[in-house]
């Protein structure tokens, strides 16, 4: 489900290349809320990278990950597996929870660019386990499995990340034992 990487970082310097994906929708004020997306260049993607074993630096892309409000039980859309660098939690109780379904076929939606992710209702489910990043800690998600992201948000949780469409999570937690980052 989750890990936290044995390793913390230095704020990588980086640079925003262009938009991504955004799940997003307007607030009452007119603000977007939700989850932005960023494809990133960064002088320092080696040393980002530096988890995981060189021979899979192809597999994983390099993003900038933006969330200013919760978000609801959910599957991510394409991704498989995150490994997420924070560089600000976004407040001291924001934590990210996984679930289980509680009912056989729990109920699901889409919004409109999901492809393979849906939202689920959280009446469905049952809470499993959960963490609370703080800002430079490294985690690893199997971001497949449902999982939300909840608490008072009074910033922005911002995180570097490596995402991979290839790579299963099991297999990204041997990558960080090769590393020595586990």
């Amino acid at each position: 489900m989750f890990c936290k990487v044995n390793k913390t970082f230095e704020k990588p310097l980086y640079a925003v290349v262009d938009q991504l994906k955004t799940f997003t929708g307007v607030d009452v004020d007119g603000t977007e809320q939700g989850i932005d997306y960023r494809r990133i260049w960064s002088p320092d993607a080696e040393k980002i990278y530096s988890v995981i074993p060189k021979r899979y630096w192809p597999d994983f892309h390099l993003t900038l990950m933006m969330i200013n409000r919760e978000i609801p039980a959910h599957t991510d859309t394409e991704i498989i597996t995150t490994i997420n660098l924070y560089l600000d939690a976004g407040g001291d109780d924001v934590r990210t929870t996984f679930y289980m379904p509680a009912v056989d076929e729990p109920r699901k939606m889409q919004i409109h660019n999901q492809t393979d992710g849906y939202i689920y209702y959280k009446e469905d489910l049952i809470e499993l386990e959960h963490f609370v990043a703080k800002p430079y800690e490294i985690w690893c998600l199997d971001v497949k499995k449902i999982h939300s992201v909840e608490g008072n948000i009074t910033g922005v949780r911002k995180a570097v990340t490596l995402g991979t469409f290839v790579h299963k999570f099991e297999d990204v937690i041997e990558m960080f034992r090769e590393t020595g980052c586990l």
